[in-house]
Formats: C-alpha cells, structure tokens, sequence
C-alpha cells in the first residue's frame, strides 16, 4: 500500500550507540508479529561508509515522536548489513536487525525437565539467551518428565505455548508467554469516518470470514499407561466481549459441530482440558481476520484489543466491533525527493465473534 499523503513525524533511530543525523534517514520498517521475533530494516544513506563499518549484534532502536514525547517502536540488534552501490546515486545501506527472542534460534539442543510446570520449564529455556520471561495462563500443571529433542529454543517454546493457547512475543529484554485476553477493553478506537474527532483515521479495512475450522465443542482423549485407563478434556465455545455473537452461534449449523484430537501426549484430565481450551479458542479466532491501515501511531502493541467502527450508519454490522492485534507493521519513508513520504501502521486482526444481534 502506498504511505503517499501519511502524517509526517519526527523519527529518532540510534545505531551502535550513536544518534543518526535527521538527513541520513531514507526510510523503515518494523514488522512485529505473534510468535515471531520482531524484524527491523533501516535504510540509510551512507554517502561516508561510515554505516559500513558497523558491527553485527550492534544494538538499534527507533523511536518516533507522540505527544511531545519519544516512544521507542523498536529494540534490536544488527544481524545484516546490505549497502548498495550506485554511479549516481546517494548510497544507501540497508540494516537488518531482530530483537532478542532470535536469540533463541541460535541452536538445538536435548534437554530433560522434571517435575516441572510449563513456566519454570520455559524460564529456564529463555534465561540462557538473557531473557527474562512474563507468563500468564490460568492453569498451572506440574510434569513428571518434558523432553527437548533435537529442538531449539524458539520451536520448543513455541510448541509448549501451543498446547496451553499461549501466544509468545518479545519486548526487550521480556519474552512473553500468556493467554489471550480477549476481554480486555480496547486501547484504541478506529473510525473509517474521518468526520468523527474522536477516532484517529482508518484509512482502509480488510477483513474476511471464514467458518471452516469452528466447533462449539473440543474433545482431547489420551491413554495412561501407568493405570490404564482413559484420559478426557472438553472445552465449550463461551461468549466473547470481542462481539455479541461468538464464532459458533454466528456460522449457525455449521459451527454446531463437536471435534476431537487423540494426537497430544497428556497424563491428567486438567492437560487434556487445557489442551481442549486451547484449541478450541486457536480455531475460534481464525472466524475473522483482517488487516488495517491507519495514519502512523507507535501507540498500538501486539496482544491487546482496539475497536473498529466500519460502518457508521448501522452499529450492528458484524465488522464493527473489538479485534485483537496479533500483528503491528510499522512504515515509515522519509521526506525529501522520495515518491512517497510519511508513516503509517499496519495491524493484522483477529476475532472470535463478530457484532451482529
């Protein structure tokens, strides 16, 4: 999407512990995801060579003015450099740079846990990078034994985080393990009418709807050897603040179905039900996605819930309503010759309800 006719901004970016001069700025962009680590490139220009010369594992930030005061959208570290040499032209240098949860990539490994729950298991994996993990889920189960094999760090945190419906992201020095709060209040509010003061402009919604994967009901069976006897989990669809109709009452016969999984190693009931919850809100907020453009504002953050106001003529049009930010995209051009300038903010959405009566 073209950033043409975007609010300008001030941007401050610091690389290798040195401020970078307003006229070296070309443009940026910060991708952030759920269970992804956050990706930045920087574009400079480097008439001097002096971008050249920095050092992978360098240190970045960016950090964009609201306010009256600076807000940092970005903390990484340098892991590429690609200058580009042109007869001509200015020099540019593109900076490649993660933040830390990359770190967790770096390698495989074998481990063995015991009579352990999923967050002193998942402090101990990340404290070897220099993390420091924040973990929030509503249960707390204690394993006889939990093997990484052959894994890294990030798949073997992603895969425990799966089974419990936690959604990992990284800020800092803080990696993030935790439910999704679906029933927070939203932080921002986004009108598609710009003739509303008090809603910062959405500049164009995409959103889609699909029914295929709701159930109103999750079945996980497991088998103990030890007693030999079967385990069960079951988790029912519930209401949602994320819309007034949640994901299986709004796809009608088809979101009556009842499913199950036998693929997942449990040994208690309380697993298997934890499991079944967290399928069942995994496939619930695939109902409605989306992406957003909006005028440029390093307030949004990933894991929380912004309210959408699509339709102004009619309040029950089931794309209006709450949705949970599970992607942040950042971009920014600087002024001068370029073609395009400004900065804008992409969020990818998701819900598992829709507005409706």
């Amino acid at each position: 999407m073209s950033v043409a006719g975007a609010g300008a901004v001030v941007v401050k970016i610091t690389v290798g512990g040195d401020d970078v001069p307003q006229d070296h700025h070309a443009s940026f962009v910060v991708d952030r995801d759920i269970h992804q680590p956050d990706m930045g490139t920087i574009v400079l220009y480097n008439q001097d060579h002096r971008y050249s010369k920095l050092a992978v594992a360098s240190e970045v930030e960016v950090k964009v003015s609201s306010g009256g005061s600076d807000v940092s959208i970005y903390k990484g570290e340098i892991v590429g450099l690609e200058p580009v040499y042109r007869a001509g032209e200015k020099q540019r240098i593109s900076i490649r740079a993660m933040n830390k949860f990359h770190r967790l990539i770096r390698k495989r490994k074998s481990v063995t846990f015991t009579d352990k729950t999923d967050q002193q298991i998942l402090q101990q994996v990340v404290q070897d990078s220099g993390l420091q993990l924040e973990w929030k889920h509503e249960t707390s189960i204690t394993y006889k034994h939990v093997y990484q094999h052959n894994m890294t760090d990030m798949e073997f945190v992603r895969m425990r985080a799966a089974r419990m419906g936690c959604h990992v992201w990284c800020v800092g020095d803080t990696l993030n393990v935790k439910q999704p709060d679906l029933q927070q209040s939203p932080k921002q509010t986004l009108a598609i009418d710009t003739g509303i003061s008090s809603a910062p402009q959405l500049r164009g919604f995409h959103p889609r709807m699909s029914s295929a994967p709701i159930a109103k009901k999750m079945t996980v069976k497991g088998w103990n050897p030890e007693t030999k006897q079967l385990i069960t989990g079951t988790a029912s669809a519930q209401p949602s603040k994320l819309g007034s109709q949640n994901a299986s009452s709004a796809s009608g016969d088809m979101g009556n179905e009842e499913n199950f999984t036998v693929d997942h190693p449990i040994w208690s009931a309380e697993e298997a039900t934890a499991i079944a919850k967290a399928k069942l809100q995994d496939a619930a907020l695939t109902y409605m996605t989306g992406e957003c453009e909006c005028v440029g504002d390093p307030g949004y953050e990933l894991a929380t819930v912004v309210a959408l106001n699509i339709n102004t003529q009619d309040t029950n049009d089931v794309f209006n309503g709450n949705y949970y930010v599970m992607g942040v995209t950042h971009r920014y051009v600087g002024s001068g010759k370029e073609r395009d300038s400004g900065y804008v903010t992409h969020l990818k959405l998701a819900r598992d309800a829709q507005k409706g009566t």
